[in-house]
């Protein structure tokens, strides 16, 4: 379900890799309606984080988007997040990257896949921690985390779309 792995990349960042993959009882149509209303992150997020908009979001996603949220990562720290829509390809793929927040870089590629049990989901992030050494020290609570949230995510979907 999940793979972890490193390498150097955007301007000698170690960029951390997960892939995550899902396959949903339902047709891409309703996966992709779903996916595509930006609001349903807030679904999708482990109530624990304490997620909140920060601005009234758009029932659509669309090339060029900016959301910005806040988030709890872990007790007494809150963040504020803005990430952007880069790419969207109806009922194929969307990328979503974060402009402000607390990474160094934040790339989320999300793709669809029509199986004929339903919907493949998967997941392929790029992200790299502040701080150069000492954000790297972080990498296994951060690794946990993550781990944390795609097992939240795929469980709710699975529930949603059972």
């Amino acid at each position: 379900m999940y793979h972890l792995k490193r390498k150097k990349g955007v301007s000698g960042l170690k960029i951390y890799h997960m892939n995550n993959s899902l396959i949903v009882n339902a047709p891409i149509e309703e996966v992709w309606g779903f996916f595509s209303n930006p609001g349903n992150l807030a679904v999708l997020t482990p109530p624990k984080l304490k997620f909140k908009f920060m601005q009234e979001s758009p029932s659509r996603m669309f090339p060029g988007q900016r959301i910005t949220y806040c988030l709890s990562p872990f007790p007494g720290f809150r963040t504020r997040w803005e990430g952007e829509i880069t790419e969207v390809i109806e009922l194929e793929r969307f990328i979503d990257e974060q402009r402000k927040g607390p990474f160094a870089y934040w790339r989320h590629k999300h793709l669809f896949y029509e199986k004929a049990i339903g919907t493949e989901v998967r997941d392929h992030l790029n992200y790299a921690l502040p701080l150069g050494m000492i954000g790297s020290a972080f990498q296994p609570f951060v690794q946990r985390k993550m781990t944390e949230m795609f097992t939240y995510r795929n469980e709710k979907l699975k529930e949603i779309f059972s």
